[in-house]
């Protein structure tokens, strides 16, 4: 009671002795999510006590974001209320497109599983944090802690820092404690774990049948490392667990919320929802009603999307009157908000930052390089300067500018050399420009691209076809490692976890001789 009147003395737009409203209570609570095409309901919100917004990813420059944040912010401010957390997905991987937000591009997840070095991964998020508080950011949401065990998970893949789960508690603790020296909030998800899904929680309700042991012993491990490090925030998955709770997904059960994770595991930080405009959760309910039942089972921040934040902010104040939602759950959710936010620091000036781009750069080089894996065969590694070399990429258009760095480089290299790029769903007619491209070549380096559990299907055509046009080929899995065991006739592989720039480069020096792939498999494989 103490720590709450003593909140309510320090927090902007509260005066001394002033009751706060159930609504403006409930206002705290609430994230949408905005981009810089259309911030008009953000602000708004903002101006109505939201409680923060989550940044949409888009192609804008570093200008941009931080024009857009401090507008935010300076509505809030006027308003008279509480500073707002802005959030953003930062797992450690630009998955959909190489630069968003203008802010520098992170290694994948699983690309760090494959470095697996926890210094230069803990010292590459402290810069990151820099990075995002740069562009007015103050939230995290990651690292991804979801112990990728379904090699056809459709939405984890390269998210996760592999099937292991010490491992993956040893480097996700390295994640958060660079993102906490750089003074963001982290979010570490999904819990209780998305890893063993074989559905995608966007467009449908997955569910995971495992013992509670054998959550236990597998999916938990890297969360009570989280926890054990005192993370401030957790995020919540929309899978149903019948071990746990035959009915209700773990983001809208009180036995995973308020049994497992606070009273089981001990968690007292932050719980936020993953985004209740998923399809996980509207094929139940409407968003309003999902946050409100979210509060009641145990969540602290509710993720609306592009729900109606009034909406939102009606159902919770009706329900608290009701008391269908204990007065006490929405006080205890409102008091942790608040004094999360004067722990980061969000009521004080932003920090002066000075150019600290290069050592980013210079780490995440370092990272990239130690990733590279040499999954199969290596006898044609390096690939011989006195043959015509053809680099073949399959990769969405938006990687088409990244996809260059492995033929820049194998140039430099001293090697005459052609790339070629296509789309990962080839066109009718393609096929014969792409043997074509082989035909002129006498040695292929096939780069193949597969997100997540199902590849395109005319993809693995054309590289079936390469691969049995009878010249030596280095198959390149450049983004999820499990497409390798799509092509057992591939003479020699490579893994390379994300089409990141630096990654791209380290690729072509492994072919070139100059750098020697020290990567370790960071999951498992048949």
């Amino acid at each position: 009671m103490y720590l709450f009147l003593f909140i309510l003395l320090l927090t902007p737009g509260v005066a001394r002795g002033q009751e706060v409203s159930i609504e403006a209570k409930a206002a705290q609570l609430l994230v949408v999510s905005a981009d810089a095409a259309d911030i008009s309901k953000a602000t708004a919100a903002a101006r109505a006590g939201l409680g923060g917004v989550q940044l949409q990813w888009g192609s804008y420059s570093l200008e941009d974001t931080q024009k857009l944040t401090a507008k935010l912010q300076e509505e809030a401010a006027a308003a008279g209320t509480p500073p707002l957390f802005i959030a953003v997905d930062y797992e450690g991987g630009s998955v959909y497109v190489p630069t968003t937000l203008g802010l520098l591009e992170l290694p994948t997840n699983m690309m760090l599983g494959a470095a697996d070095d926890e210094n230069n991964t803990a010292t590459l998020f402290y810069l990151a944090g820099r990075e995002l508080k740069r562009a007015g950011i103050n939230m995290a949401f990651g690292p991804v802690l979801d112990i990728n065990t379904n090699p056809r998970n459709p939405i984890i893949g390269i998210r996760s820092l592999g099937s292991d789960p010490a491992d993956a508690a040893r480097l996700g603790a390295a994640i958060l404690n660079g993102l906490k020296a750089g003074g963001v909030i982290s979010v570490a998800k999904h819990f209780p774990g998305h890893g063993a899904a074989s559905e995608d929680s966007h467009k449908t309700l997955p569910e995971i049948r495992l013992s509670t042991a054998e959550l236990s012993a597998t999916h938990l491990v890297p969360f009570r490392k989280a926890i054990e490090l005192g993370v401030p925030a957790i995020m919540t998955v929309h899978i149903l667990f019948p071990a746990l709770d035959k009915k209700n997904p773990a983001t809208l059960s009180s036995a995973v919320l308020t049994g497992l994770l606070k009273r089981d595991l001990g968690y007292n930080g932050l719980v936020i929802t993953d985004s209740l405009d998923m399809g996980a959760i509207t094929r139940r309910m409407s968003i309003h009603k999902a946050a409100a039942a979210s509060l009641r089972a145990g969540s602290d921040v509710l993720l609306i999307g592009k729900g109606d934040f009034d909406a939102a902010v009606r159902e919770i104040a009706a329900q608290v009157r009701a008391g269908r939602i204990p007065q006490a759950r929405l006080d205890d959710a409102y008091n942790k908000v608040l004094a999360a936010k004067r722990a980061a620091g969000l009521y004080s000036p932003p920090p002066e930052h000075s150019s600290f781009d290069k050592a980013y750069l210079d780490i995440t080089k370092e990272l990239s390089a130690k990733a590279i894996t040499l999954v199969r065969g290596g006898g044609l590694l390096p690939l011989p300067k006195d043959k015509k070399v053809a680099v073949i990429i399959f990769a969405p258009q938006r990687f088409a500018q990244n996809a260059l760095d492995i033929y820049r480089q194998l140039l430099k290299a001293g090697y005459d050399a052609s790339q070629f790029f296509f789309e990962i769903a080839v066109k009718q007619g393609e096929l014969p420009k792409i043997m074509k491209a082989a035909a002129g070549a006498d040695v292929l380096v096939i780069g193949s691209f597969q997100w997540a559990a199902s590849q395109n299907r005319t993809q693995r055509e054309a590289i079936r076809r390469l691969l049995g046009a009878g010249k030596p080929a280095v198959l390149l899995s450049l983004m999820n490692p499990y497409d390798l065991a799509g092509y057992p006739e591939a003479p020699c592989a490579l893994a390379l976890y994300g089409m990141t720039a630096p990654s791209l480069e380290a690729a072509a020096r492994v072919l070139s001789g100059e750098l020697q792939p020290r990567g370790k498999l960071p999951v498992s494989m048949k």
